[in-house]
């Protein structure tokens, strides 16, 4: 049975159906430092990263309890789990829901959570899927507002405002918030919102967001987004920060997706903002707030592997303390409210058959798959070793899950096309998409379930095809010769251009090409 989350999730959805394990936090107060390339400027005195071989640290360590805590994050593109599917990276909704009840529960601390937006990598229908779950997952966590990144404004706005159509209203959960994003051209059509003001005990926060002009030709850069308009950022947001002030707002926040240099523009002509996060800086921030005049400003990395906690403390001479804080698996543990999102995306993609009808293209050598079966007729030994290694049963990993894995139950991931690409034979796995006969499912083509032979040495059907008729006739072409050499792979194309497509940082962040080569190093014919 879905979770009440996941069936309101379906009627939203229903009209268009290896960084190092550190906590690093100070204290600050808007103190100008040295100025950067960026024109912000480092606050108050550089915090210490934690030495690796201390081991994981309490979070929030030593905080008294502040008036309330901001939960700021963003800019995941795509990464429900842990950056990558290794269980070794950090990050995933599901370690990020057990941050907030630690926070929420076992602290008893009020939270507020922001989310930057960026929630997605691609624009395909796969990506409206998981933005659609990735909206409700962060809703039941109980975040307040996000705004919309580049990514998610390429998306449709059809779509986006199916999702959201009333940013406005206080009863929505998780509003999009933006000074200067317009749907339809019609700034009062309800998403996004313009702001929210959001009060905790008394406490009133006025939030807003905007999209700075380089990230806003992104959205533009070839494809059409004719429903879609962005207006200037300082513009738009002067009314907006005037609004918020007269509604008694004790703190202003900016939610930015901008660069870091375009941010700092911003706020050195918008001078009212309290607190910022930034997008467009690294993907592991060194976690030392900046300041813009009186704008404090955070980033809290991409791919969703860290998150920044902000206390607020405003009895205090220095009113703020910030941790960035990356989500491993030493101190945060999967949440099964999340976990039955993941399992509501996997069955979504089920359902719609995203496998197969997402588009396939030619491959570049115009030629088919044929499966490492047919491979294993003539290079028997090749095959054998194939059989042995682990990419024989790359495709039935996804079903039934490591031997290894047993923090939550397994979810299945076989009609995943981000899963797929590395653990079936068929598919670009840099750019997710399916070649033309490529794996589909176990049930349509498992003769290429596995990461098999023609990921490597290229579609099989032109191959063998000739040395079929070689052994009809024993003639020796020129054309037979030609595609025998092609199948050859050296050992430098093989650990550069073969294996780092799937073997990358992200999902095999220990694979060392000279340590695993072996286990499945084969010759050609007998």
């Amino acid at each position: 049975m879905f979770s009440a989350s996941s069936r309101r999730f379906w009627r939203t959805c229903w009209p268009l159906l290896m960084a190092p394990v550190v906590a690093i936090g100070c204290w600050f107060q808007g103190v100008s430092q040295d100025q950067t390339d960026s024109g912000m400027s480092n606050s108050g005195s550089a915090a210490r990263p934690v030495a690796q071989d201390e081991g994981p640290q309490p979070i929030v360590k030593d905080w008294s309890e502040p008036e309330l805590a901001i939960v700021f994050t963003g800019e995941a593109h795509g990464y429900m789990e842990p950056c990558g599917c290794s269980e070794t990276q950090s990050g995933g909704i599901s370690r990020r829901a057990d941050l907030f009840n630690q926070l929420r529960d076992d602290k008893g601390w009020n939270v507020i959570g922001l989310d930057l937006g960026d929630f997605v990598k691609r624009n395909r229908r796969q990506d409206q899927i998981k933005f659609g779950v990735m909206h409700t997952a962060l809703a039941d966590m109980g975040y307040d507002a996000m705004t919309l990144g580049p990514s998610d404004l390429k998306l449709q706005v059809d779509y986006l405002f199916s999702t959201v159509s009333n940013s406005t209203d206080p009863e929505t959960e998780l509003p999009y918030i933006s000074a200067n994003v317009v749907f339809y051209d019609t700034p009062d059509i309800g998403s996004p919102a313009r702001s929210r003001v959001i009060e905790v005990d008394g406490t009133k926060v006025g939030v807003t967001g905007v999209i700075g002009k380089k990230f806003a030709e992104k959205v533009s850069a070839g494809s059409d987004n004719s429903l879609l308009r962005i207006d200037d950022p300082v513009a738009s947001l002067k009314p907006v920060v005037e609004d918020l002030k007269a509604q008694g707002c004790e703190l202003l926040v900016l939610l930015s997706q901008a660069s870091r240099a375009e941010t700092a523009d911003i706020l050195e002509q918008v001078t009212e903002f309290d607190l910022c996060l930034s997008g467009g800086g690294p993907e592991d921030p060194n976690g030392i707030p900046q300041e813009v005049g009186d704008t404090t400003v955070i980033e809290a990395g991409r791919k969703g592997k860290y998150a920044g906690v902000l206390g607020y403390f405003p009895d205090q001479e220095q009113r703020f303390r910030y941790e960035l804080i990356d989500l491993d698996k030493e101190r945060f543990s999967r949440t099964m409210a999340m976990e039955n999102h993941m399992a509501f995306y996997q069955d979504l993609l089920k359902e719609q058959q995203i496998v197969q009808s997402e588009p396939s293209v030619p491959h570049p050598d115009g030629h088919t798959f044929v499966g490492s079966e047919k491979c294993g007729t003539c290079h028997t030994k090749a095959f054998a070793k194939w059989k042995e290694s682990k990419h024989s049963h790359a495709t039935e990993t996804l079903i039934s899950g490591h031997e290894r894995y047993n923090e939550v139950p397994w979810i299945n991931r076989v009609h995943d096309p981000e899963c797929l690409a590395c653990h079936s034979v068929g598919w670009n796995p840099q750019e997710v998409f399916r070649y033309e006969g490529g794996f589909v499912s176990m049930d349509e083509s498992p003769h290429l379930a596995g990461q098999g032979c023609e990921n490597c040495h290229g579609p099989g059907s032109h191959h063998t095809a000739l040395e079929e008729t070689f052994r009809e006739n024993g003639e020796n072409t020129p054309e037979l010769a030609s595609a025998r050499e092609a199948m050859k792979i050296d050992l430098v194309t093989a650990e550069k251009k073969l294996c780092a497509k799937c073997h990358d940082f992200e999902n095999s962040p220990k694979f060392n090409f000279q340590t695993y080569w072996p286990k499945v190093q084969h010759r050609g014919k007998d």
